[in-house]
């Protein structure tokens, strides 16, 4: 017999006799009970154990076939292939011909990949896409103004989720993941945000480029601009000074270019010296002034060459490509999880929690029909003393 617990020896004698008594009767006079005595009374209250259980794994199934669903789609994503940019490339490299800048195709592909994923992860890009799509109007159309924002801030924090490489992982690629109630919502929303951002990063460098273009032309428009006029002017500055030389000689008589060799005395007048030009005689300056304006203007080679890199220029303007600016490592729809709820694992916790508190149940209702007993059994002593 344990020291500190004692079943009763002597049972009542009439229920004793007719063998009618309890299976098991135990003193409550200890604070303690040694596992056996635990377990049998645990065994003795199995039907309340196993109906608290049952109650437990029902609610717990209700909860696992009734509560809303959560699924993940992911995909990976990182730098695109020349291939995917045969287009856009070839409009560069002939900008680059004229413009001189570099059109290495790894560098364009990087910075084009680096904007895609810079405007993934905008939280502002995320609350503009999810607050147009019609997963995100159906979700919230019962909500007030103040709880959609709530509503959607969680969305877009953690149910459209951008992360950079994990380096921890090895994993050299850029993940997105979107988490919706059904997993073809959640691929349609991938796809498509993924799809939009695509456009707005090519959108977004192409007016970059069609600035860029505008301001190369508006350059060699201006350079040719400024030759031309400076022939212009050349040529306006020597009609007027042949037509300045020209009254002169009229008014001096000068008829013909007149010179003699120095050996006779005579002065020698040099073409050049605008000076005297005027000794040329009235009959060389209406000649040359005659030449000089019916003949054209004689451009450098630099003139015909930016009539050339404008004619090379002009298309690029008007001409439309497209392009993806990533590429897909894991293709959305490859990874498609089901977060929750996972019906087993809830059944099996319903269970285990059933099973605690029925086992607690009989546990704490057995400490107060101990205490209760135990204090009935202390005022009757105490009666008892008293007489």
């Amino acid at each position: 017999m344990s020291e500190i617990s004692q079943k009763t020896l002597n049972a009542p004698s009439g229920n004793a006799a007719n063998g009618a008594g309890p299976r098991h009767a135990y003193a409550y006079d200890n604070d303690e009970i040694d596992l056996f005595e635990l377990l049998f009374r645990l065994w003795d209250k199995k039907g309340v154990i196993l109906m608290v259980t049952l109650v437990t794994t029902l609610i717990a199934g209700t909860y696992a076939f009734t509560a809303r669903a959560q699924w993940t789609v992911k995909a990976y994503v990182s730098p695109p292939q020349m291939a995917q940019m045969e287009d856009y490339l070839t409009l560069r490299r002939a900008f680059a011909r004229v413009s001189g800048i570099n059109a290495d195709p790894q560098a364009i592909a990087n910075h084009l990949f680096s904007r895609f994923t810079e405007m993934v992860s905008s939280p502002n890009e995320k609350l503009s896409y999810l607050s147009e799509t019609a997963y995100v109007k159906q979700q919230t159309e019962s909500m007030d103004s103040q709880a959609k924002r709530v509503w959607l801030t969680e969305m877009a924090d953690k149910g459209l989720v951008t992360s950079p490489p994990d380096e921890k992982k090895t994993l050299p690629y850029f993940m997105l993941s979107v988490s919706a109630d059904n997993p073809q919502v959640a691929l349609a929303l991938l796809t498509d945000y993924v799809s939009r951002i695509n456009d707005q990063v090519m959108a977004q460098d192409e007016a970059e480029f069609r600035h860029q273009v505008d301001a190369t032309i508006l350059a060699r428009q201006k350079e040719q601009q400024d030759i031309a006029f400076s022939l212009q002017a050349d040529r306006a500055n020597q009609l007027a000074n042949l037509t300045r030389s020209r009254s002169t000689a009229q008014r001096a008589g000068i008829t013909d270019y007149y010179a003699n060799s120095a050996s006779n005395g005579g002065t020698k007048i040099e073409l050049a010296n605008s000076v005297h030009k005027y000794m040329l005689g009235e009959n060389f300056l209406s000649a040359e002034i005659n030449s000089l304006m019916e003949s054209p203007i004689v451009y450098p080679v630099r003139y015909h060459d930016i009539s050339r890199e404008l004619s090379l220029l002009a298309p690029l303007r008007q001409q439309q490509v497209t392009a993806q600016v990533y590429r897909y490592q894991l293709t959305p729809g490859e990874h498609v999880k089901k977060d929750r709820p996972k019906k087993a694992l809830i059944g099996v916790l319903g269970v285990l929690l059933g099973g605690m508190l029925g086992i607690a149940t009989v546990l704490v209702t057995d400490g107060i029909a101990r205490y209760r007993l135990s204090a009935t059994r202390g005022s009757s002593r105490l009666s008892a003393d008293d007489h």
